[in-house]
């Protein structure tokens, strides 16, 4: 028994690890049939069909791959691999929607110039072959270069005519960006006749696919960044920050697991959305019975985000969540109710408990739920006061399918006065968190600044749908001078000097203040700021009525049988009655506008922190326009009021420019206060005491010089040497050196 000992055990051992190998086997192979691998065609397999010279070969596939791996590698930089895709799928495409497609992705590639030479001409005739064709990719982006670029001698309103009918071309044909844009040119009559209903009916469609789409799932949220704040003032956390909150998660913080795990699973404050991470860090902060995190689970199951759907799962995560009172927790056990499962049965009476909870914990779904069931009278006593009450809350914390709930309630006056314009608000808000924006939002900040222009064209997409942030980066690119995107001419000197850098600069400057009036216009504080430095500098243009040409009355006179002269002296009509077209010219400095722009500003309430800069620099150059009268009469006490508001409007700036300004202002109006120089003389001559005064300084000036001369002391003696005798004048004063030397 002794001897066997040890083998046995051994033995045991060894039947235990193949066993567990056998498992671990086991598991892998069914892993490997649940979720097989992804045989369809991807980016890294476009990048390994391609050739060492990236003109990629003929197996490529169907056109449609080609153009997928040609977006692709757009996307990524590489641009010479795109237009080799683009052209190989214009020429192998036989149906002609694909082939317009590919045209239109050509056309862009030529449009932002990367791997081409930029042509605006050639990507404008690609764009219109596709729309030709019925692209409404195409036709979309002809409407918005239509609208965009107004060349001295081009008819404005015949551009402006083009761009509204490329834009109802795509509109028809179900384009989200199109039917937003008609929607806000609708809204504010924009090159079309104002009409509220009608702006209501191109958005309606977008949002509420956006509305079921946000009701189905948790779809990527992004973080709204405007270019022209300074990097440390966007608030978006940095990756040194990213890698602290995981370190700590790992060491055991429930807290912050919770926190991590929310972000992934709604992709906000840098964290992209990653369901298979944020399933990780909840079960951590669930292993140890934290609500928030039980709640989120019982999400991720119940709407099957990372994970197969599974209401018995969800249920006890949300039972285990309420138990705490969580409000997620609430809500999440209000939904198994209202549906039912194989657990418990369809309850309304409980559901309508568990929302009502939910939405007295604070939980934005919650509220929804409970006013869906006020709204239809489900489980309790119908009533669209209450309903409009909680989807107006549930709105307030900024939860989408509220918004479009609200929107149709206010478009059919149901529980409330109808009110079309806050209607078509609150759809465009809708439409503005659908996956067409964000998309696009998340590819022009993944371009940045490296790739400008690329950048610039998807701002200018987003900005002519009506995105407010869009307009704004847009201007700022071309303001900035990072991007000269439908400039028309040859851009070989933009960097250079001469008179060719000056027209890019400003044909630049025209198409940003464009985009900034657009965004000041939805109530922009730096926009607005922004186009108080344009009149204020004299950039940018004005329109005006087109003055009659020399000789064209006299040729209409003629043309009536009158005389010239005596219709002269007829009252003279402006030109705003007897002519249409307008003319743009460049806009001369204006210190009155620049002035209305700056005190607008100044007068924002402060909505967000982003804001509390712009209105403060408002305050300032209102400041400092009343300090020295420019475009208003000068007043130093209305300059010190708006120099102290830059303080309290922003406490967290910079103050030592204030304050510098502050004590110059005080020298200023000091030396305001001060008599002229011929008043001060009259006044200094005719008081006695100041020739009193003269007469004694005149006095005390001639004793100090006398002082002076009376006791100047004679030159020292020069002193002899140690015994040195008195040396003889004369002849003997010369023979003394040779008795010396005899000596």
């Amino acid at each position: 028994r002794g001897r066997g000992g040890p083998f046995a055990m051994f033995r045991v051992l060894a039947a235990c690890l193949t066993l567990l190998v056998i498992l671990y086997g086991v598991k892998v192979a069914l892993l490997q049939i649940a979720v097989p691998g992804d045989s369809g065609f991807s980016e890294d397999d476009a990048g390994a069909e391609s050739g060492a010279d990236g003109s990629g070969s003929s197996d490529m596939g169907a056109p449609g791959d080609l153009l997928v791996a040609g977006l692709a590698a757009f996307r990524a930089g590489e641009d010479g691999k795109a237009l080799a895709r683009f052209e190989q799928c214009m020429s192998e495409a036989s149906e002609l929607p694909m082939r317009s497609a590919c045209t239109t992705a050509l056309g862009e590639l030529y449009l932002v110039g990367e791997a081409v030479p930029r042509n605006l001409t050639k990507a404008i005739a690609l764009f219109e072959e596709a729309a030709l064709a019925g692209d409404a990719d195409a036709q979309f982006n002809l409407g918005i270069i239509h609208g965009s670029t107004h060349h001295d001698g081009s008819d404005l309103h015949q551009r402006e005519a083009l761009a509204v009918l490329y834009l109802y071309a795509a509109s028809t044909a179900g384009h989200a960006g199109a039917l937003m844009a008609m929607g806000y040119r609708h809204m504010h009559g924009y090159g079309v006749p104002q009409a509220c209903t009608t702006a209501a009916l191109n958005y309606i469609d977008v949002a509420k696919r956006i509305a079921s789409v946000y009701s189905e799932g948790m779809p990527q949220a992004v973080e709204l960044i405007r270019l022209n704040l300074h990097s440390k003032d966007r608030k978006v956390i940095s990756a040194s920050e990213m890698n602290l909150f995981v370190q700590i998660a790992t060491d055991g913080d429930i807290t912050v697991q919770a926190a991590i795990g929310k972000r992934y699973l709604l992709g906000i404050e840098g964290f992209k959305q990653d369901y298979t991470k944020a399933k990780h860090y909840l079960r951590m902060a669930a292993s140890r019975n934290h609500p928030t995190a039980l709640g989120l689970l019982g999400y991720m199951h119940c709407l099957g985000l990372g994970t197969p759907q599974n209401l018995d799962t969800a249920y006890s995560y949300f039972v285990s969540a309420a138990a705490q009172n969580d409000a997620l927790g609430h809500n999440g056990l209000g939904f198994i109710y209202f549906r039912g499962n194989s657990v418990q049965a369809r309850n309304l009476r409980l559901a309508f408990r568990h929302f009502n909870e939910s939405a007295v914990g604070g939980s934005s779904d919650g509220m929804f739920n409970l006013a869906s069931m006020y709204l239809t009278g489900t489980g309790t006593e119908q009533s669209f006061q209450k309903a409009v009450l909680y989807y107006t809350q549930a709105l307030e914390r900024g939860h989408t399918p509220a918004a479009y709930a609200l929107a149709v309630m206010h478009l059919n006056g149901i529980g409330t006065v109808r009110d079309c314009d806050t209607a078509v608000n609150l759809l465009k808000k809708v439409c503005e968190r659908g996956e067409w924006v964000t998309s696009k939002l998340v590819e022009a900040y993944g371009y940045g600044e490296q790739q400008p222009n690329k950048a610039a064209l998807l701002f200018l997409k987003l900005a002519e749908a009506g995105h407010e942030v869009a307009q704004m980066n847009a201007a700022h690119l071309f303001d900035s001078g990072l991007s000269s995107l439908l400039y028309p001419g040859n851009i070989t000197a933009e960097g250079g000097e001469g008179a060719e850098s000056e027209d890019v600069r400003h044909h630049s400057r025209t198409l940003a203040q464009r985009f900034y009036e657009l965004s000041a216009e939805q109530g922009s504080a730096s926009s607005e700021l922004r186009l108080g430095d344009y009149s204020y500098y004299g950039w940018g243009v004005s329109a005006a009525f087109k003055e009659p040409e020399p000789g064209a009355d006299a040729d209409a006179a003629a043309e009536r049988g009158t005389d010239t002269e005596a219709e002269s002296e007829e009252l003279e009509i402006p030109n705003l009655y007897t002519s249409s077209e307008v003319v743009l010219k460049p806009q001369p400095i204006d210190y009155e506008a620049s002035i209305a722009r700056y005190r607008k500003t100044a007068e924002m309430t402060v909505t967000g922190e982003w804001m509390q800069s712009f209105v403060a620099r408002g305050s300032f150059n209102l400041g400092f326009m009343h300090q020295f009268g420019l475009g208003v009469a000068q007043d130093l006490q209305t300059a010190k009021q708006h120099y102290q508001r830059c303080r309290e409007v922003d406490p967290s700036g910079l103050h030592t420019p204030v304050t510098l300004v502050l004590l110059f202002l005080w020298a200023h109006m000091w030396f305001l206060r001060c008599p002229s120089m011929d008043v001060f003389r009259d006044r200094l001559f005719a008081d006695f005491r100041v020739h009193v005064l003269n007469l004694h300084l005149v006095m005390i000036l001639t004793l100090v010089g006398v002082r002076l001369h009376f006791n100047r002391t004679p030159p020292p003696a020069r002193r002899r040497p140690a015994g040195a005798t008195a040396t003889p004048t004369g002849a003997g004063a010369s023979r003394a050196p040779s008795a010396a030397g005899e000596a």
